[in-house]
């Protein structure tokens, strides 16, 4: 069953991610504005977040309010992000920050690391 992964696209509808993550076999989802994207993470679970940083909201405070609302993994992604907004956001539960320019290549090594860790937090059931 493929993975699905919600992408919150509060920049550029234009975007190459949805097409790159759904070749390498995820089922995407996208949200063209945050606030989309905070309802429909209440309405429904995802696997893995993707987050295009906001020119009006801080990408942190995005974080937050998804933290709040699953423990999913989260990769949020800036052009022009300060370290200063960096630090805040992976304080606030992003998982990793990537600054554009990145290689496909990086991005879906980091998800698998993701998927990785995640599956290693599984509880292990005994068969009877």
């Amino acid at each position: 069953m493929a993975k699905k992964v919600l992408f919150i696209n509060n920049l550029s509808p234009a975007s190459v991610f949805p097409e790159l993550l759904a070749d390498a076999g995820y089922e995407v989802y996208e949200a063209f504005d945050s606030e989309t994207g905070l309802r429909r993470l209440d309405a429904q679970s995802y696997d893995l977040i993707l987050l295009l940083e906001s020119a009006t909201v801080e990408s942190w405070v995005l974080c937050e309010k998804i933290r709040s609302l699953t423990p999913a993994p989260l990769i949020v992604i800036s052009s022009n992000a300060s370290m200063e907004t960096c630090v805040k956001a992976i304080n606030a539960g992003a998982d990793f920050f990537m600054r554009k320019p990145f290689g496909a290549l990086e991005l879906l090594a980091r998800i698998n690391v993701l998927f990785q860790r995640s599956a290693y937090r599984q509880p292990v059931s005994l068969a009877s």
